[in-house]
């Protein structure tokens, strides 16, 4: 369940900044100092969807949270949102003009698709990466059918109404019971996404390669982060891949389902700092 937690000070202060790649504007906020840590957040959410999550993570990191060109206020890149490679180049743009030249890349879900696209283009830079909720497969044709029926779904009805419908699904059914609020707020969130956004996103998520190559040719350490319960990115897919990198660290989340961040914000944190400790 959520966990509330005391927040360090380190934490308490967030910068907000913006790079422009394209003449378009990328929105970005950090936090701490320290080896910094990217974590990218995935479909339908925005770089708040990490703010239970940050104040539980270890102190001595800078942690650099993007919002994706067409979330939170970064403002849609037709171009770009709508491939994962492009979205993963823009990335890497603004860390290098951040004057950073390594870094751990977390991501979570498409986020997680975003970070390998990144370990594709730039191996060297990255000292490790993180799939929280996330895969390396291609999706399959029963799941680009299921994203096809989806954006059809969002043109005619809006994205709002698409997330009020999906977003409860990420969850696992024991904590949409017992933690409604918290559902409530990400469903709330979802009023800000325009349906372009949502789309372009799936047109990137379905032409999509498979990536379970990076993942053998890892030279760094990959961090899994699994739910049981994760029916978006089931955990008998992600298994099959756990064993590929030279250097894996695998958590299964019991009783979790495509959230964890959320729904067991401490245990997610407390894997995040066991594999941040394992990079120094």
């Amino acid at each position: 369940m959520l966990q509330t937690l005391e927040k360090p000070a380190q934490y308490l202060t967030m910068t907000s900044s913006s790079f422009f790649y394209e003449a378009q504007p990328i929105f970005f906020r950090s936090s701490g100092n320290g080896k910094p840590v990217v974590l990218l957040h995935g479909f339908g959410e925005d770089s708040h969807v990490f703010d239970a999550l940050l104040p539980h993570l270890p102190t001595g990191y800078q942690y650099i949270l993007p919002d994706l060109p067409g979330s939170g206020a970064s403002p849609l890149q037709p171009t770009i949102s709508n491939s994962i490679d492009a979205m993963a180049a823009a990335i890497l743009a603004l860390l290098e003009a951040e004057g950073l030249s390594s870094f751990t890349v977390l991501g979570h879900s498409m986020g997680g698709y975003i970070a390998l696209a990144m370990m594709e283009q730039k191996p060297n830079a990255i000292n490790g990466v993180g799939l929280i909720h996330s895969t390396a497969f291609a999706d399959s044709e029963e799941k680009k059918t299921n994203r096809r029926k989806s954006i059809a779904f969002i043109q005619e009805n809006g994205a709002a109404a698409f997330l009020k419908t999906a977003i409860p699904g990420l969850f696992a059914p024991a904590f949409v019971a017992s933690n409604a609020n918290v559902v409530d707020a990400l469903v709330f969130k979802g009023n800000n996404f325009k349906a372009a956004s949502l789309e372009a996103y799936y047109e990137a998520m379905i032409a999509r390669p498979d990536r379970t190559e990076v993942l053998r040719n890892a030279q760094v350490p990959v961090l899994f982060i699994i739910g049981d319960e994760d029916k978006a990115v089931p955990m008998q897919d992600v298994l099959q891949q756990v064993y590929l990198p030279e250097q894996s660290m695998v958590h299964i989340m019991q009783g979790i389902g495509h959230m964890g961040m959320l729904e067991d914000t401490a245990a997610t944190a407390h894997h995040i700092a066991s594999f941040l400790a394992l990079l120094n």
